[in-house]
């Protein structure tokens, strides 16, 4: 009988199936106990609730595989085999380790990002991003120990590569700079989809979306503007949903330059006073009724109401503006010659 290290290939099968039974064993135990993680999978909420649903990774085939590889590789050393049946089944037996290494290491990774996501809901937006990072770099990394396990000389490859890799990016500048800058948007969040920026000396408008090259704004018009990433990422801007998306509207009134002041104050007040009760755009607080200006065309008043948001601000205006013109009637105080009611965007406020 042949024998090699004192183990005879015919009493292979004795200490390879044991290896393979304790592989399932690991395997259905890690599946199981993961599995029952995953149906009660709590992160701790306000009042117990659970915050993150996300189902558990799928480990037990990675693990059940990697230590069934790894126990035919330490005994494949001792079993008299043909030479290339020797070099083929190790070198088989390598990269089925690597890789089932590889497949564990990125949904253990990709697990902890999740958790982390889910515990911090501000990195939440640039999970997706990650995940696939991560995923990219375990593929490559898994690449490179593969091809060294089989005799490739990897310096030279990455040697290529790295200059490839120079040669890529400043091809590519602007598009990585713009990818760049949307994961720093999706992560620090300055401004989020469904909010209304004003970019300084540039557009204004509902944050659609946040891509990996530009973003898109809807305009009041309902027009999309694309801004790239690294503009917005840099421009000055105004988010009018931060900290709260309430904002306050300006109307300017200009009523004849011999009106009553006193009796153009009260009427302003009461009618934006019974507005705020009757409009839902409109919030409860008190309304500002100010005497902002004394000119030759008459007395500049500016009515300070606070509307919900954005969005709420035509149809609060048009409102407001309608009860004001009613009630200058009907107290008979004369609007200015030649001018008429508009709302006038105090500065960096949103056109209505």
């Amino acid at each position: 009988m042949t024998r090699l290290a004192g183990i005879d290939i015919a009493a292979a099968p004795a200490v390879v199936v044991p290896i393979f039974l304790l592989g399932l064993l690991l395997l259905s135990i890690v599946a199981a106990r993961l599995a029952r993680s995953a149906a009660t999978r709590w992160l701790g909420g306000p009042g117990g609730e659970r915050v993150d649903q996300t189902p558990a990774p799928s480990l037990g085939v990675p693990i059940g595989s990697a230590v069934l590889i790894g126990g035919m590789m330490l005994i494949l050393p001792e079993l008299t085999l043909p030479g290339r049946l020797g070099r083929w089944l190790g070198a088989t037996f390598d990269i089925a380790f690597v890789l089932a290494c590889a497949l564990g290491l990125s949904r253990i990774t990709v697990a902890a990002l999740t958790e982390y996501a889910a515990r911090n809901p501000n990195v939440r937006p640039a999970l997706g991003v990650a995940r696939g990072i991560v995923r990219i770099a375990v593929a490559v990394l898994a690449a490179i120990m593969a091809l060294e396990s089989l005799g490739v000389p990897v310096a030279p490859l990455l040697t290529t590569l790295g200059i490839g890799s120079l040669a890529v990016a400043l091809a590519l500048q602007e598009t990585l700079a713009n990818f760049f800058a949307g994961l720093h948007l999706l992560a620090d969040r300055p401004v989020r989809p469904g909010d209304y920026i004003k970019i300084v000396d540039g557009a204004e408008g509902f944050v659609e979306t946040i891509g990996w090259r530009s973003s898109r704004l809807r305009t009041t018009n309902n027009n999309i503007v694309i801004v790239p990433n690294q503009k917005l990422s840099q421009a000055i801007l105004t988010n009018y949903h931060l900290p709260v998306s309430n904002v306050a509207m300006t109307v300017v009134m200009i009523v004849a330059a011999e009106s009553d002041a006193d009796a153009v104050e009260k009427a302003f007040t009461e009618e934006l006073v019974r507005a705020v009760a009757d409009l839902e755009e409109l919030q409860g607080g008190k309304p500002t009724v100010r005497l902002s200006d004394v000119t030759d065309a008459g007395q500049v008043w500016h009515c300070v109401v606070e509307v919900r948001d954005v969005e709420a601000q035509k149809i609060a205006g048009h409102e407001v503006r309608k009860r004001l013109l009613a009630r200058l009637r009907r107290e008979k105080i004369a609007l200015a010659v030649k001018e008429k009611v508009f709302l006038l965007p105090e500065k960096n406020q949103p056109q209505a």
